[in-house]
């Protein structure tokens, strides 16, 4: 399908057949290498060249939607822009136009030119990836309130599953930026000072600044969660250790009167018995003060006023 813009430049969508592809961009080698990498729907290629009239053109491929859970459902369009023509292959825009907004469509026609056109669509590009921005955005939320509420395990796994999500938006963001910055190499100020250019580069800027926030929260809840985890792995060990050496008298007294000897002076004893539970009683609290004294045993006897990430 092809489209005129109001200043005469041409758009030419959902072309498929090769043959109507081969007659649209220039014969050069590099040109032919655009029509294998669309039969081979191969993902996140550019290259910046001049045709045999000296022209400049940016072609290449992005991906433009993918699943943050399944990362192998994603889909790819092929560009192909010229001072007067803009050729895409294989782009849905209603996949990516959110309800709230209209269609681009018309905007893309009544730039200029067609790189105007294409950054155009590069800023739907970025509004689709902030809305996956912002849904992730609501969930770091979630995950900071239950790592303030709930010290469970599950919580590691929620921090590597957000921290996946948010390498998605950003390795979807990395090619439309490093396109933005080919777009700037190939046609300088002849596009750098435009509304479009200005305005996608504002907005991609805003994308990253909002993905390193992010990326820096994330990080921030893994070191919190981790330094929480051996924090509880030392309480645990601390607690083994102190409550054995605190049995431990009694546990030896135990294993000496527990022998079947025939000479045991002890078990003649009257109130051998009494003297047994006295022994063991009086070494355990022994122990007991003088770890206290020594202040080995720290909280891990104490109980609970109110519940704390450290207790």
């Amino acid at each position: 399908m092809e489209e005129t813009s109001v200043y005469s430049w041409k758009w030419h969508r959902h072309v498929c057949h090769e043959e109507t592809i081969h007659d649209l961009i220039a014969d050069t080698k590099g040109c032919k290498n655009w029509l294998r990498n669309i039969k081979e729907d191969r993902v996140n290629y550019l290259r910046i060249e001049r045709d045999s009239d000296g022209d400049q053109i940016v072609r290449g491929s992005l991906t433009y939607k993918q699943d943050p859970e399944n990362q192998s459902d994603f889909k790819v369009f092929h560009f192909y822009i010229r001072p007067k023509s803009l050729i895409t292959v294989g782009l849905d825009l209603s996949s990516i136009q959110g309800d709230h907004r209209d269609s681009c469509d018309h905007m893309i026609l009544e730039e200029k030119t067609p790189v105007e056109g294409f950054l155009i669509l590069l800023g739907e590009l970025i509004n689709h990836f902030l809305d996956g921005i912002d849904a992730l955005e609501i969930k770091l939320k979630e995950l900071q309130r239950d790592v303030q509420r709930n010290n469970h395990t599950n919580l590691l796994n929620s921090i590597y599953d957000r921290r996946i999500e948010l390498i998605n938006w950003s390795d979807l963001t990395l090619p439309v930026h490093e396109t933005q910055m080919a777009i700037k190499e190939a046609f300088l100020d002849d596009i750098t000072e435009t509304r479009a250019y200005k305005r996608i580069e504002t907005r991609i800027d805003r994308t990253t600044s909002l993905l390193s926030h992010y990326r820096q929260d994330i990080d921030t809840l893994l070191n919190l969660e981790e330094v929480l985890s051996s924090h509880r792995g030392n309480e645990i060990m601390k607690t083994l250790t102190v409550f054995t050496v605190i049995f431990t008298p009694g546990m030896v007294l135990g294993a000496v009167w527990g022998m079947n000897f025939k000479n045991m002076p002890e078990l003649d004893w009257k109130f051998g018995y009494l003297y047994a539970m006295i022994s063991i009683v009086v070494s355990t609290l022994g122990i007991y003060i003088w770890l206290r004294m020594k202040g080995w045993t720290g909280d891990l006897l104490k109980g609970k006023k109110s519940r704390k990430h450290f207790d």
